[in-house]
């Protein structure tokens, strides 16, 4: 009895919070990312006739770029290990095996607790954007509004935000932040807070990003660029205004149409003179009822699947018009689940962010 309470107590020591997802996780989507992140380093070298040569070529290149994401003192370290378990298991000294064995876990035990510290800390960052991302839109009788908010990192360069304003309207903005990770993470938070900032003081879209566009390079890095589209609603009234983001669509439910409203207009953090206010054009529509609009980020369209082909616009507007009878976070859910569908288990490569509005 002792004894199977024992095995069952290691049997469930191993298999708590396992599950079938999280072998696919780090079988099929973490091992190619994390083979990528060390053969980037390698230097591509021309194909040998000889296949034995070139997989001896390649493990060696392998070997070296594994060991220079090292610090100085653990390369030596596990070197130094690595060669000892070679010199005793050939000499068959067991007591060195042993201790060799001893010192590579150590130093495994060391970058754990470096991992592990810095996913505490990209967690706690993750909490703080996330935190900072609506999750539902202001009450209004005049649409049904859901969003969708996928990083493809911990944290990541969208932003999606809901601004009352004192009259009853609000503005709707959606943006990509230049770059992925943290970088892009904190400047994200930045042109976020510094947009609700100028929404004080500017009452149309248009004069919204034109200020927006000249405080960012005062006060942000240089060299640092976005794409936003921000909507001014008032009733069923929306004024858009689009800088570089990707064109708004837009289901017409009496004509049946999906089509994309491409207004001009230039990423932020290009010009920072007349020409990017001059390439500001603002479009006022009035939707029908039953009519949809989705904001979207380019991670939706550019979603990848193993073989490398993208998800495309065209499923989008297909899928628009295939559930445009459904609410609107219906339609919300079958887009991203087609989406999952196609990437399958392809590598994240962009923060997939929208928003969805049906007018009632």
């Amino acid at each position: 009895m002792a004894k199977e309470n024992f095995i069952k107590k290691v049997y469930n020591f191993y298999s708590r919070d396992l599950t079938s997802n999280e072998f696919e996780r780090i079988i099929l989507k973490e091992t190619p990312i994390r083979y990528k992140y060390f053969v980037r380093s390698i230097d591509k070298t021309a194909p040998h006739k000889n296949k034995i040569v070139e997989s001896l070529t390649f493990i060696r290149n392998f070997t070296i770029a594994f060991l220079t994401k090292l610090s100085p003192v653990i390369r030596i370290i596990y070197s130094a290990a690595i060669l000892i378990f070679i010199y005793a298991f050939v000499l068959a000294q067991w007591d060195l095996a042993a201790l060799s064995f001893i010192v590579v876990n150590l130093l495994l035990l060391f970058e754990v607790a470096d991992k592990l510290t810095a996913k505490d800390e990209l967690e706690v960052a993750r909490d703080v954007q996330t935190n900072l991302i609506p999750l539902h839109a202001p009450e209004n009788n005049e649409f049904e509004v859901v969003c969708h908010y996928e990083t493809a990192r911990e944290v990541g360069g969208d932003f999606i935000d809901f601004i009352s304003k004192p009259d009853g309207s609000y503005l709707i903005s959606i943006g990509d932040v230049s770059g992925k990770g943290m970088s892009a993470a904190l400047y994200m938070m930045q042109v976020r807070l510094l947009l609700r900032h100028l929404t004080e003081f500017f009452d149309n879209p248009k004069s919204i990003l034109a200020s927006l566009n000249k405080n960012i390079f005062k006060h942000i890095k240089k060299g640092l660029y976005f794409s936003v589209t921000l909507a001014d609603i008032q009733g069923k009234n929306l004024k858009i205004c689009r800088a570089g983001h990707t064109p708004l669509l837009y289901y017409d439910s009496a004509k049946r149409i999906c089509s994309e409203i491409k207004q001009k207009g230039m990423a932020l953090g290009l010009s920072n003179g007349d020409m990017f206010e001059s390439s500001l054009e603002e479009y006022e529509l009035t939707p029908n009822t039953n009519d949809i609009l989705v904001f979207y980020s380019d991670g939706l369209t550019e979603t990848m699947n193993t073989g490398k082909n993208e998800f495309g616009l065209e499923r989008i507007k297909d899928l628009l018009i295939l559930n445009s009878h459904k609410s609107a976070g219906e339609i919300k859910t079958a887009i991203v689940d087609e989406v999952d569908k196609f990437r399958g288990y392809a590598e994240v490569h962009d923060d997939l962010t929208m928003i969805i509005l049906k007018a009632k």
